[in-house]
């Protein structure tokens, strides 16, 4: 009989993190395993409701309200680097204090955190447990084979391209070194040795998990050794509505335009797809998110406006989705062989789009693009149908992936290796 082992996760609620981390945790404890998760205050009722215990950060990742925009890197002058601030290094002192006293109040056999808050891996080092660090996006830390991420670069090639991506990535490493200080302090504070590099943070966690398809991505060649490809985990997000069907009887092919679940300034590109869609022989689902209101756009007998649907409802009936590129919509979509029309808008979109892009899975527009592009490239993607081709050949892929499953298995043997060196000690 397998022993139980007990897990921590420490998340926050950034859209595309959440069902990754969810799906992961429910995969643990279908396997029988104690999974407790610190997040913000606005997750108490999703992660109590799928019976997890539940610890709340109290400063800082202390939102009640999802719609507040805690990234603010669409309204910043400082864009990603706002990020950087706002979550994912910046708050280092909060993640790490109070992941430590989460740990010593639950006393887990394995620290799981997301990559939005690396700094709480320091809790796990602290205290001599595991720790590992889950991807909810493609690779994007910079390495051989390849640039850094949130560029919408492909790997160079030549000899000139592989030396912009030696350039770039040491310019990316200074950069998010500005923070190496802060993180250094705490170390120094706690007796741990200092770093070099913010990113050692992540390289010297013992499990790194990639939650996307290795051919997909443009992984780091070689890969570092703690690295793992599970396969996206796709489970759709807590807040998706139930949906039903408004055309009674339409043949008309059905575009879904989903533009993040996260404030992103989106709500200009929202109204160019409705124009272009209504202006098309097509029905459209227009999905806003929590973080925008359906009611600011006005549906019409053939594009209808609401706040979410569960992909898993609606893709099995759609021809094409006109996304943000964020990494969960992608493969949601690849799931159900669906062609894109991809319109990044920051974070990791680019990179995901440059990779639908690349793949022959869809194209690629501005953010800023008006109805008459939108348009153009949804009839492009309905028309060849070598998108659509390319779309379900990573739908196999995907299938046979087992995202959370792979990913899970991964975690629990990290345990249980923890376990049988604690019982020799």
């Amino acid at each position: 009989m397998n022993t139980e082992l007990s897990f921590l996760f420490v998340t926050l609620e950034g859209g595309g993190n959440v069902p990754p981390m969810m799906g992961l945790a429910s995969a643990l404890r279908e396997r029988g395993h104690r999974v407790s998760i610190l997040a913000e205050p606005c997750m108490e009722s999703t992660v109590r409701g799928k019976g997890f215990e539940f610890l709340a950060f109290r400063e800082h990742f202390n939102r009640t309200d999802t719609a507040t925009d805690l990234f603010e890197d669409t309204v910043s002058p400082k864009g990603e680097m706002a990020t950087m601030e706002n979550v994912v290094f910046g708050p280092a002192r909060i993640s790490f204090n109070e992941t430590l006293q989460a740990v010593d109040a639950v006393q887990p056999d394995v620290l799981v955190v997301d990559a939005l808050l690396p700094p709480a891996l320091m809790a796990a080092e602290l205290r001599g447990i595991s720790r590992a660090v889950i991807f909810h996006l493609p690779e994007y830390l910079p390495g051989p084979g390849r640039p850094p991420g949130m560029l919408g670069l492909k790997p160079g090639k030549s000899a000139f391209g592989k030396l912009r991506d030696r350039i770039l990535g040491k310019v990316w490493t200074k950069k998010l070194n500005d923070f190496l200080p802060k993180i250094n302090d705490i170390r120094r504070e706690n007796d741990l040795p200092p770093l070099s590099s913010v990113m050692d943070l992540l390289h010297q966690a013992d499990l790194r998990l990639i939650t996307t398809l290795k051919d997909f991505d443009f992984p780091i060649d070689p890969a570092p050794k703690n690295v793992r490809y599970c396969g996206p985990i796709i489970d759709d997000p807590h807040w998706a509505d139930k949906w039903q069907n408004p055309w009674s009887s339409n043949d008309d092919p059905l575009i879904v335009v989903g533009m993040s679940s996260t404030f992103m300034s989106q709500t200009n590109a929202i109204h160019h797809c409705i124009e272009a869609l209504n202006e098309m022989q097509v029905r459209g689902l227009v999905t806003t998110g929590p973080a925008i209101d359906p009611a600011q756009f006005k549906s019409t007998d053939k594009v209808k406006v609401v706040r979410a649907v569960p992909h898993s409802a609606v893709f099995p009936f759609s021809s094409a989705v006109i996304t943000h590129a964020g990494h969960g919509t992608v493969m949601r979509a690849l799931a159900h062989g669906l062609p894109m029309v991809c319109m990044p808008m920051g974070r990791d979109q680019k990179d995901n789009a440059v990779k639908v892009e690349h793949h022959g899975c869809g194209v690629r527009l501005s953010q800023k693009a008006k109805p008459q592009a939108i348009r153009k490239a949804v009839e492009k993607v309905l028309q060849d149908p070598k998108y659509r081709t390319h779309a379900e050949k990573w739908q196999q892929r995907i299938h046979r992936s087992s995202g959370a499953a792979t990913a899970a298995d991964a975690l629990v043997k990290l345990g249980s290796k923890a376990e049988k060196v604690a019982h020799v000690a």
